[in-house]
C-alpha cells in the first residue's frame, strides 16, 4: 500500500508529481513506456512548440519569446522524470476501486493506493476516419502522429486532411521542402492573429483570462470540442497563406471512388470560420484595452486578412494529379479502456467534474477542459496538478 499513485510520465503526470512532492505526498510515477513517451515519438522533425517560453515555465529557465523544438522539450522533461519516483515500463491494465483504496494492476502485479492522479492524457491516441480504408493500397498514409519529414513521402502530390494545428504546420513542412504539390482538405478551425495592437496577441488575452476560462464560463459548450486555433511558433498562420504558398484548398472529404476523392463545399465556410475568431480576438483585446485605459498603438495590418481566391476541387482524381501519399491530421483521442467501466461514461472518456472522479481518492490531470481552457497544455498543467495535488493531501487526512 501506497499513499499516492500517479499514472503517466508525460508533462502533466511529472507537475503532479512535482506538486505531490512538494506537499510531501509519498507516491510513485508509473510509467508504461518512458518518461514523455508521446513526445519521442508523434512529433515530427521541424515541430515546435507555438507557445512562447513565458507560457512553459513548467519546462525551466528559457526566453521569455522562445519557441522550444519538441527535441528540447524531450530533454527538458526527462531532466524533469530524473528528479521524480518514476517507473518506466510499467503499463497499466486495470485500475479499479478497493475497499477505501485502489488497485491498480499492472503488467508485473498489483499496486494497492490510497489516492491515484490519472495523469495519461486525452491526445495520445491518433484518431483516422473509416475513409482511410478506401483508398488505394498504393497511396502511402500517414497519421500526424507517425509524419516526421516530407522524405517519408514519394514526391508529387499530398493530400493533407485537417486544417487545425498539425494539418496546417505539416502542409507548410511539405510546401517549403520543395518538389511536393499539397491538397489541403480543410475544417472549420479558429485562428489567433500573432500580433494586435502592439504586442503578441496571445499575451493581449492571457490577461485577459480568455485561458483561464471555465467550462461554466462558455455560453455555448460545443467550443470545448473545437480544435485549438490555428498559430505558428512566433507567427501567424491561416489557410489564405498555404493557400498563397501554392496548398491547393479543399473542403472536407466525403467519399472515396477508387482512385476519386468526393469533397463537399466546405471550404468558403472553413475560411469564415477562422477570420471569425480572429476578429473576435481582436475585440476582446479592444475591449481590454478601453476598460483599462491602455495607450496602445492602433491595429497592424494582417497578412492574413487578405481575401484569397477560391476554386476548390469537388472531385480529386488521385492518379491523374499524381496523388501518391496522404497525411491524416485529423486529431486524437485518449485511451481508458482500462479503467474500471464505473469510472467513464459512454463515450469511454473518464466521468470528472474539476478532475474528481465520483469515487473519493481518484483525480485526472491533463484532460482538455479539465477546470480551464488551458489545462490540456503546458500553461496549465502546474496549476491544475497544485489544486489536484492539495484535494490528495486532504483525502489522506493532510
Amino acid at each position: 500500500m501506497i499513499d499516492a499513485v500517479v499514472l503517466g510520465a508525460g508533462p502533466a503526470g511529472l507537475a503532479a508529481s512535482a506538486a505531490l512532492a512538494e506537499r510531501g505526498v509519498e507516491h510513485v510515477v508509473l510509467e508504461g513506456d518512458r518518461a514523455a513517451a508521446t513526445w519521442h515519438a508523434q512529433r515530427w522533425d521541424s515541430f515546435r512548440l507555438n507557445t512562447a517560453g513565458w507560457m512553459n515555465s513548467m519546462l525551466g529557465g528559457q526566453a521569455r519569446d522562445a519557441y522550444a523544438s519538441g527535441q528540447e522539450v524531450v530533454q527538458r522533461l526527462k531532466q524533469l522524470a530524473a528528479g521524480c519516483p518514476v517507473r518506466e515500463g510499467a503499463r497499466v491494465a486495470r485500475l479499479a476501486p478497493a475497499g477505501d483504496a485502489w488497485a491498480v494492476a499492472t503488467d508485473d502485479g498489483e499496486l494497492r493506493a490510497r489516492a491515484v492522479v490519472v495523469a495519461t492524457g486525452d491526445q495520445n491516441r491518433p484518431r483516422v476516419p473509416a475513409l482511410a480504408r478506401r483508398l488505394p493500397g498504393r497511396v502511402a498514409q500517414l497519421h500526424a502522429a507517425d509524419y516526421r519529414s516530407p522524405g517519408q513521402l514519394p514526391g508529387g502530390t499530398v493530400l493533407v486532411v485537417g486544417s487545425a494545428q498539425s494539418g496546417c504546420q505539416i502542409a507548410e513542412d511539405l510546401l517549403v521542402s520543395g518538389g511536393i504539390r499539397v491538397v489541403l482538405a480543410t475544417s472549420p478551425v479558429g485562428r489567433v492573429p500573432f500580433r494586435h495592437r502592439g504586442r503578441e496577441t496571445i499575451e493581449w488575452l492571457a490577461e485577459a483570462g480568455f485561458m483561464d476560462q471555465r467550462p461554466g464560463d462558455l455560453p455555448d459548450p460545443s467550443v470545448m470540442r473545437a480544435a485549438m486555433p490555428i498559430i505558428a511558433p512566433g507567427r501567424g498562420l491561416s489557410l489564405g497563406a498555404l493557400a498563397r504558398a501554392g496548398a491547393t484548398l479543399a473542403g472536407r472529404p466525403v467519399a472515396v471512388d477508387g482512385e476519386r476523392v468526393a469533397f463537399d463545399g466546405s471550404l468558403a465556410a472553413n475560411l469564415a470560420a477562422g477570420d471569425a475568431f480572429a476578429a473576435r480576438a481582436r475585440a476582446m483585446v479592444d475591449e481590454v484595452i478601453r476598460r483599462r485605459g491602455v495607450d496602445a498603438p492602433p491595429a497592424e495590418p494582417d497578412e492574413h486578412d487578405l481575401p484569397v481566391d477560391l476554386d476548390p476541387p469537388a472531385l480529386l482524381d488521385l492518379r491523374a494529379q499524381e496523388v501518391d501519399g496522404v497525411v491524416w491530421c485529423t486529431g486524437f483521442t485518449g485511451d481508458f479502456s482500462w479503467l474500471d467501466p464505473a469510472l467513464a461514461g459512454a463515450d469511454g472518456q473518464p466521468r470528472h467534474t474539476g478532475g474528481a472522479a465520483p469515487a473519493p481518492g481518484l483525480w485526472y490531470l491533463g484532460l482538455r477542459w479539465l477546470r480551464r481552457r488551458c489545462s490540456g497544455i503546458l500553461l496549465g498543467f502546474p496549476g491544475d496538478a497544485a489544486v489536484v495535488a492539495a484535494a490528495v493531501r486532504a483525502h489522506l487526512g493532510g
